[in-house]
């Protein structure tokens, strides 16, 4: 018997990589048990559970039982499988997509007898209900993710989600804040906590996570430079600083010298308790609800139309455009896994470098 096979007949498998992460394989009486996890042995460690448990007979993933229903086969893979692998908001959001809109329409189907009518009818139902087409494609993507992980799993014989239908994102509106409102915002907060915030937001354009996981030890001063290393997400009700989102959201971002003021400022005038630049005046981490509050205070104080937080990333992105700062710079400021992403989403109503390139296109005629 060879080294691989009695390596299987073990109940260990073959563990191989599959984009950033590790999927270990275990055969059992012609079922396909696997694990995976961003971590080698932690995939190796879970299909050797799932396969103990299956021999044991006590694992609703692991069997072709009739009778297993989605609910039991997609709360397993939610729960188990998929909960590592991605961050606590995401986590989150799956569940609540899980308990508010699928398994309401579809748990109680026979997971051998689910379809891609079955699918549909999830994503039809919120669309009836009012839900947003963010909200349809975020629960089409949980959708395809688990039956991916039955299909190769070997628990269901055809994966259900192949062709499923694709959801048309609706662009929310969104609202940068235009240069005049900048001013009055900073020139009203300066020499403040929010001063600084406001300056982290608009001109530095980083997401709300990433403003209350910076630490004083990320911040250099006198090189006027942020390195951009982890970010403070809500785990279990406790905030707590987690991983970025992607590779390229670790950076480093260079900031002017009025935002190195306003952070000098806040640095002589607070005492570090926990080592974050931003923090509630117990000095525990500043909540994301409190710094919410705090933005929408900052604008109606100055006379600003209410706006989403997220909209002064955008007005870091819009305002380095208009002074011709490249596409690729801002990518790599905001921290966007390709510049493909900045160009759609985060660029608006900026039209001096397209009137710049008219004049030059109307002089190359002209000559």
């Amino acid at each position: 018997m060879s080294q691989t096979n009695r390596r299987k007949s073990n109940g260990f498998g073959h563990t191989y990589k599959v984009g950033n992460s590790w999927r270990t394989v275990i055969r059992h009486q012609g079922q396909v048990i696997s694990a995976s996890s961003t971590i080698k042995d932690e995939s190796r460690k879970r299909a050797r559970d799932k396969y103990l448990l299956a021999v044991s007979g006590n694992n609703p993933i692991a069997t072709t039982d009739k009778t297993v229903t989605v609910e039991s086969f997609f709360s397993h893979w939610l729960h188990t499988e998929h909960r590592e692998s991605i961050a606590p908001s995401t986590y989150r959001r799956y569940v609540s997509l899980m308990k508010t809109h699928i398994l309401p329409v579809i748990g109680k189907i026979k997971l051998a007898n689910l379809t891609r009518n079955d699918l549909s009818r999830v994503l039809t139902t919120m669309s009836q209900g009012g839900q947003s087409s963010r909200s349809q494609q975020q629960a089409r993507a949980v959708l395809i993710l688990v039956c991916r992980e039955g299909f190769e799993s070997g628990v269901m014989v055809l994966n259900p989600a192949l062709g499923l239908r694709s959801i048309k994102l609706q662009s929310s509106p969104i609202s940068p804040l235009t240069l005049d409102e900048v001013r009055r915002l900073l020139s009203t907060y300066s020499g403040t906590a929010m001063g600084a915030r406001l300056h982290i937001a608009l001109l530095c354009g980083l997401r709300q996570g990433e403003a209350l996981g910076l630490r004083w030890a990320d911040i250099d001063l006198e090189g006027r430079s942020i390195h951009i290393t982890q970010q403070m997400q809500l785990v279990n009700g406790k905030a707590v600083s987690v991983p970025l989102k992607t590779t390229r959201s670790k950076r480093t971002v260079i900031i002017t010298n009025e935002t190195m003021k306003e952070l000098s400022l806040l640095q002589s005038s607070t005492q570090e308790v926990n080592g974050l630049v931003f923090t509630a005046d117990n000095g525990l981490p500043l909540s994301s609800h409190t710094d919410y509050n705090n933005w929408q205070r900052a604008l109606k104080l100055c006379g600003i139309a209410p706006k989403r937080l997220h909209d002064a990333r955008h007005t870091a992105a819009t305002l380095m455009y208009r002074q011709g700062v490249g596409i690729e710079t801002i990518s790599r400021a905001l921290g966007h896994s390709s510049s493909a992403i900045t160009s759609r989403l985060y660029v608006h109503s900026a039209d001096e470098p397209l009137k710049e390139a008219a004049i030059v296109m109307n002089s190359l005629i002209r000559k």
